[in-house]
């Protein structure tokens, strides 16, 4: 069994987008997108910690800062705040 193999799966449902990685604190997320939603998994166990609201479009662009998650879809933008 080689290193990574127990993680290869998540490659089978995100979409084409770069998925995007954060650190908070001494935890390490990954943001990544599966068609109009996306998804936030931490990487010490690859779990899935967050799932976000369908949007009216594909995303097509993903980015993470500290509590933030932004989304671009179609011509816009949109922004979204983690809640604990």
């Amino acid at each position: 069994m080689g290193i990574f193999e127990p993680f290869r799966a998540i490659g089978y449902i995100i979409s084409t987008v770069l998925l995007s990685v954060q650190r908070l604190g001494t935890e390490t997320f990954v943001t990544v997108s599966v068609d109009k939603a996306w998804q936030i998994y931490n990487c010490a166990k690859l779990n899935l910690v967050l799932v976000g609201p369908q949007l009216p479009k594909k995303i097509r662009a993903l980015a993470s800062y500290r509590d933030y998650t932004f989304a671009a879809y179609g011509n816009d933008i949109a922004v979204f705040k983690r809640a604990h």
